[in-house]
């Protein structure tokens, strides 16, 4: 049986922000470790007991509220521009949101996140404010069995 944790997080995306050193660089501190609190806090009640220890899959989809400028003004300004972008290509790179999302679990939902071998990730706009949807799924021996033989079907094609 395959063990999936999966929720909704009400917490905007957010980039990782490098460590940091002190003035006299005898120190180094984590910019994001506050924010990385309240995240956690914002999904305590999806947090497993314990740490899934094997092998796992992730699936984060990353949505940012739009920006006012996508929308029309007056009486229609509850509508989207002709030429509002469909997709989000903002200047927030993706690979800074996952890096917040799996410092902020590590030794919670996982023991490190070098366990996680697949990732699949999206960032997308939302009418309302932004959230993180999260699926973190470890993969059973059976699994990772199947995924070897799907290997070997594709290195003899």
């Amino acid at each position: 049986m395959t063990n999936i944790i999966e929720f909704k997080a009400l917490y905007p995306p957010t980039s990782l922000k490098r460590h940091r050193h002190t003035k006299f660089g005898n120190h180094t501190y984590d910019p994001s470790s506050n924010e990385k609190k309240e995240f956690v806090s914002k999904i305590k009640q999806y947090l497993p007991e314990e740490s899934i220890k094997g092998p796992i899959k992730a699936e984060l989809k990353f949505y940012e509220k739009r920006p006012k400028s996508h929308y029309r003004t007056g009486k229609f300004s509850g509508i989207l521009k002709e030429n509002a972008p469909k997709y989000n290509v903002s200047k927030r790179d993706i690979d800074n949101f996952v890096k917040f999302v799996f410092d902020s679990l590590n030794k919670i939902i996982y023991v490190d996140d070098s366990q996680i071998f697949e990732l699949n990730c999206g960032k997308y706009y939302s009418e309302d404010d932004g959230y993180i949807l999260c699926k973190f799924e470890e993969i059973d021996e059976q699994s990772i069995n199947l995924i070897k033989e799907d290997e070997k079907k594709i290195d003899k094609e």
